[in-house]
């Protein structure tokens, strides 16, 4: 390790992928080398992430960052000044420590989130040696196979449907070149489908840049999914699954779900996806259930041999992660490292997941920027899935074509997991070959 130091960090307020003020963070060291990171912001927020500080008022419709800009120089700087910039657990806890809080609500999970992943970038950058080998510096690496949200709703859409994203995952890819390929293909042709089987005034761009959909049907959506694969060769190839994000249609008050007008109990939200999955390929369930229900995630982790993924149900926290260990609540975390608030955070949870066999899916936010490290930190991780979004719009085909990059830059021994054999395991499959 070297022994570079900390001598300025910089703040500033940008713009996300959203047009939404974000911080960036630069760590300059003391050998000259600087690190560079943002913190984004999803429209899709779990209760339990790490708080994000906006100044509020006028400016920027009170979305502004100025107050975490000033946490940043004020107070994270004279702390980290001299510090080594290659210990990065050592700089989170102090930055952890200096916040005083368990949600990071004081200086702005926001500033935090810059800095730490500044620190890492300026590390890898003095060391000469690209950030996932600074994250986890191994003589193997995996890449991951990429999820593409396809279609839209919830809160991403602006028509019809409570369910967030409707996903694809081209599971028989032979390489992540080849899934990529296979992904873009199936998209190219889904605008079409869609325009043939509900006319050109239903093709609309939802919010999470997949197309809007269309209509209010599960089961309707996934064929669109599937017609779009079989047209474009894939047909026996894929697999599809489905985001609910079911807190954002949790009615807290009468402890029922607002689906496609009516009050479902959570029972019968859970015999509905249970149906869909009968009937279709799904090998994906994120977020179904409310984020506080763990005994609904664990029944239908019980019931089934597919993935069931925590996003605002674990929110990157080892905590709420080793709840839903004892208590059986799903097989699968998506780690959004914003959402804990350092790097160093999101690394101990990955661990501690693999460690219970729990399945990775490293995943962007939808506000995001072009710098996004997720890619670097699911090489790092090991991951065997990546949720990025839909094959289009910068910031995420910023972070595909990054793990195009990493794929030359480790050669041939680059390869992803079987994920079909490994799916037939169930959720500790994984885990045991040591993807």
């Amino acid at each position: 390790m070297t022994g570079s130091k900390i001598i300025d960090i910089k703040a500033r307020e940008i713009l996300d992928s959203k047009g939404i003020p974000m911080v960036e963070a630069d760590v300059l060291t003391s050998d000259g080398f600087l690190g560079r990171g943002s913190s984004p912001c999803g429209v899709s927020v779990g209760s339990h992430e790490a708080v994000v500080i906006r100044d509020g008022g006028q400016r920027y419709q009170g979305l502004g960052v100025q107050k975490a800009l000033k946490n940043v120089t004020d107070v994270i700087l004279p702390a980290l000044r001299g510090e080594d910039v290659c210990q990065q657990q050592r700089l989170d806890k102090m930055m952890i420590e200096l916040d005083g809080t368990s949600d990071k609500s004081n200086l702005g999970a926001n500033a935090i989130y810059s800095v730490s992943i500044a620190v890492a970038r300026a590390a890898a950058a003095s060391r000469g040696i690209p950030l996932y080998r600074q994250l986890n510096d191994c003589e193997t690496y995996s890449l991951p196979l990429p999820i593409f949200n396809m279609i839209n709703g919830g809160t991403y859409g602006d028509l019809k449907i409570d369910f967030q994203e409707f996903l694809l995952l081209p599971a028989g890819a032979a390489s992540y070149p080849d899934a990529l390929r296979m992904g873009a293909e199936v998209f190219y042709q889904l605008d079409k489908v869609i325009v043939k089987r509900y006319g050109s005034r239903c093709l609309r761009i939802g919010k999470g840049a997949g197309w809007a959909a269309p209509n209010n049907e599960p089961s309707d959506i996934l064929e669109l999914l599937l017609e779009a694969a079989r047209i474009a060769g894939y047909a026996d190839e894929v697999k599809v699954g489905i985001d609910c994000a079911a807190s954002h249609f949790f009615d807290r008050a009468t402890g029922c779900y607002r689906f496609k007008g009516e009050r479902l109990q959570p029972g019968a939200l859970i015999a509905l996806l249970e149906k869909l999955a009968a009937a279709y390929p799904i090998c994906l369930f994120e977020d179904p259930l409310n984020e506080e229900d763990f005994e609904g995630h664990a029944m239908l982790t019980r019931n089934g041999q597919i993935l069931i993924a925590g996003d605002d149900l674990f929110v990157t926290n080892v905590a709420r992660l080793k709840k839903g260990i004892q208590m059986g609540a799903a097989n699968a975390i998506v780690i959004k490292p914003n959402m804990v608030g350092t790097i160093s955070e999101a690394l101990e949870t990955v661990e501690y997941a693999k460690a219970n066999g729990y399945w990775i899916i490293p995943g962007g936010r939808s506000g995001g920027s072009v710098d996004d490290p997720v890619t670097d930190l699911a090489v790092a991780a090991g991951a065997p899935l990546v949720k990025f979004g839909a094959p289009r719009a910068g910031e995420k085909i910023n972070k595909y074509n990054r793990l195009l990059q990493i794929q030359d830059d480790l050669g041939k021994g680059a390869h992803i997991p079987d994920f079909v054999n490994l799916l037939g395991q169930g959720g500790k499959g994984y885990a045991q070959k040591g993807v």
